[in-house]
């Protein structure tokens, strides 16, 4: 018997010494002290121990991920400080405990290397498919002496072996330029933006000179196609600011996305489509990462002291007659029945009458008990997203409502529900990563516990709730405090009087004494793990002309502006021409272009342009259209009012049952208007059927800044839908 015992006890002793590890208790005291190595180093020894426990394991684990981010940021701090050498080591102790972190191998390289290396997006320029085919690279003429514009365009194909057509609108102007040593679209482009015109490559060997207008580039620009595949920004939420972007009074941008495969395709000209090329680049970029990590400690203390006579009851009752008593299971009760014989009574006799006294306990008690629960979650999540952590357990609730047992009755069956109350620690943490390397945290801390019962048995649960938006850099620890709840209860029952004698009144009453003291302290350290992949290429200005820059050939980008060679007086004889070539300014309202051929069911843009001499301070103009053919979808507000202050009032009113429109500004300031040329207003026009039509000015009302009525000339627009 006495071995079977032992053998026992043996088994008993060896499973508690396998459930209780030594290094594995010396590791954790090691990680509550944030001495990651000593805790790696117990936990590796318990693992060796004991390599079926997966606890051991986890608990290396956790230990290594928690070591390396210490490592990575004294890294960082080493980095900064220009300590390259001592932050290579770090950053190599980081990788050796996390080796599956690429990023910190990444960071590592940046961070340590003596020019930095930067991962650019190769930017690949559309091009467009058709090459011209030329005898010669470079050009060799010049014209000093102005020449008809097609005669230099006929000249320059005979050189270089392009045949040129033109277009019916094609204005042939005198013309003088230096075309020498020029490549040949470098000579084209020169020569269209000066006369304003652009060109299209038809075939290798034909080339298409167009008037450079947006109707004209409407009909002879080539679009190109092109889908993005997006990794980290929704396609659906990046539609609206893409399509902002890309806005042009003359076309609008065709932009469509794919829910399911997360990508954008647009369709436009190809210095559109590079341009949202370089925008999507920068927008789709990953959201920064962060660790924060978490110590919850809950202190409480709880002091009890009970000290006198307690009485078992609060009354002495005294009554006439002798009590009766019933034995009934071993109880033995004691009652009188209240009804006594009239010749009998006496009440001189004290046997006649019976007391009932209290019993008195004497309590001699005192207790303190301290409590602590410490918790160490870890959370990992993105910038800009909540996280949640919760321990405790639900606790049912009842919740009672009132029903009619009949239609049309009173409510009276009650209907018993239960609602899922959550009890314990729950803790909410919504971080934001800066580029400054600092995290902001809106912390939210919420401390429930049960308080005993109230009415119906109903759970009391008392709440402690905190919080806080705070900033901190990265991997600095703050110290929240301040849950704290100090309950103190005194209670005294005894005999009246008697109780409250100093020094003997103890004798005649009790006293209960308790304190409860409850306190909930947090600190926090938020870890970035990866922050927002920049470059210098993202950092760069993106140049943008207001409109489709003239004279660019489909499918090649404009040269830079700034690296152009230009030429003083070859600008100074263009610019001559052009004032030549402009009417002399007049008060007019016009509509641009003047003509212009569609199909049914298009959709297209028509300019309302001012021009005055004379300042005004408002005006309406009343246009008229076809409504059979035409239907008048929006008005847009032209740059003009812009000019008169940001709160420029701008009428617009349209009305397609009868073809009119109603356009007109009013200035904010009294004696001040507009004075120039500018556009009023964009019509958007949709066609309905084949036809002609003219979109006229009907009336122009103006009035001069000075009070003054002033006339306007105008144009129309003639439309021809085939």
């Amino acid at each position: 018997m006495k071995k079977s015992l032992l053998a026992i006890f043996i088994a008993l002793s060896s499973w508690s010494c396998m459930a209780l590890s030594l290094p594995y208790r010396l590791g954790t005291e090691a990680e509550m002290n944030k001495k990651w190595d000593e805790a790696i180093k117990y936990y590796e020894r318990a693992s060796l121990e004991h390599p079926t426990e997966p606890v051991y394991r986890l608990a290396l684990e956790r230990a290594k991920i928690s070591s390396s981010l210490s490592h990575l940021q004294e890294a960082r701090r080493l980095a900064a400080a220009g300590m390259k050498d001592e932050g290579k080591a770090e950053y190599a102790k980081a990788q050796a405990l996390n080796p599956r972190d690429s990023a910190i191998s990444r960071e590592a390289e940046a961070a340590t290397s003596e020019v930095a290396k930067e991962a650019q997006a190769k930017n690949e320029k559309i091009e467009f498919p058709i090459k011209l085919k030329t005898k010669e690279e470079s050009v060799k003429l010049t014209f000093p002496v102005e020449t008809g514009l097609k005669s230099i365009f006929l000249a320059l194909g005979k050189t270089t072996g392009l045949s040129f057509i033109f277009d019916e609108q094609f204005r042939d102007t005198p013309f003088s330029i230096d075309l020498t040593n020029m490549g040949v679209e470098q000579a084209l482009r020169s020569i269209c933006l000066a006369s304003k015109n652009f060109y299209r490559i038809i075939d290798e060997r034909t080339v298409i000179i167009v008037p450079d207008n947006p109707m004209k580039r409407m009909q002879y620009e080539a679009n190109c196609i092109k889908t993005f595949y997006l990794s980290n920004v929704v396609a659906q939420d990046m539609l609206g600011s893409l399509s902002q972007m890309l806005r042009s009074t003359t076309k609008p941008t065709t932009i469509i996305f794919d829910k399911n495969l997360n990508s954008i395709t647009i369709r436009d000209t190809p210095q559109v489509v590079e341009l949202a090329e370089r925008l999507i680049r920068v927008w789709d970029k990953p959201k920064a990462e962060v660790v924060v990590d978490l110590e919850i400690m809950e202190v409480s203390r709880t002091r009890l002291r009970q000290l006198g006579i307690s009485f078992s009851q609060d009354n002495v009752g005294i009554q006439y007659g002798t009590p009766t008593s019933s034995t009934s299971g071993g109880t033995t009760t004691t009652t009188s029945s209240g009804w006594f014989n009239l010749s009998g009574i006496d009440f001189t006799k004290t046997g006649n009458y019976s007391v009932n006294l209290p019993l008195a306990y004497l309590q001699l008690l005192e207790s303190d008990s301290d409590t602590k629960l410490l918790a160490q979650p870890r959370l990992r999540g993105v910038s800009d997203e909540e996280m949640r952590h919760l321990v405790g357990q639900k606790i049912p609730i009842p919740m009672t409502t009132f029903s009619p047992i009949a239609a049309g009755g009173v409510s009276t069956q009650p209907i018993t529900s239960y609602q899922q109350q959550d009890v314990g620690l729950e803790v909410k943490i919504k971080p934001t990563v800066h580029f400054e390397k600092e995290v902001t945290l809106s912390v939210e801390i919420k401390v429930t516990s049960l308080g005993g019962t109230g009415y119906a048995d109903i759970p009391i649960i008392n709440n402690r709730e905190i919080k806080n938006v705070l900033r901190l850099k990265d991997g600095e620890t703050n110290l929240i405090g301040g849950l704290l709840r100090d309950e103190e209860r005194n209670a005294v029952k005894g005999i009246p009087a008697l109780k409250d004698i100093p020094l003997l009144g103890r004798l005649f009453g009790a006293e209960d004494k308790s304190r409860e003291q409850t306190e909930v302290i947090l600190t926090i350290t938020p870890y970035i793990v990866r922050s927002i992949p920049l470059s210098t290429e993202d950092e760069k200005a993106l140049w943008v002309d207001v409109e489709t820059p003239s004279g660019g050939s489909q499918g090649e980008m404009e040269a830079d502006v700034m690296e152009r060679p230009l030429n003083a007086l070859d600008a100074e004889r263009a610019q001559m021409r052009r004032r030549v070539q402009e009417p002399a300014a007049a008060n007019q309202v016009s509509i641009l272009p003047p003509s212009i051929e569609l199909r049914s069911e298009q959709e297209f843009r028509l300019a309302v342009n001012l021009r005055t001499e004379n300042e005004i301070g408002n005006m309406s103009v009343v246009l008229s259209y076809d409504s059979r053919l035409l239907t008048l979808k929006d008005v847009a507000e032209g740059g003009l009012t812009r000019l008169l202050g940001e709160k420029t009032p701008f009428l617009k009113n349209i009305d397609n049952g009868s073809g009119t429109c109603t356009i007109g500004f009013s200035s904010p300031v009294i004696g001040k208007g507009f004075k120039g040329g500018g556009a009023l207003a964009t019509l958007v026009f949709q066609t309905k059927a084949s036809g002609e039509c003219t979109v006229s000015v009907s009336s122009v009302s103006a009035i001069g800044s000075n009070g003054q009525p002033l006339m306007l000339q105008s144009s129309s627009s003639r439309v021809i839908i085939r």
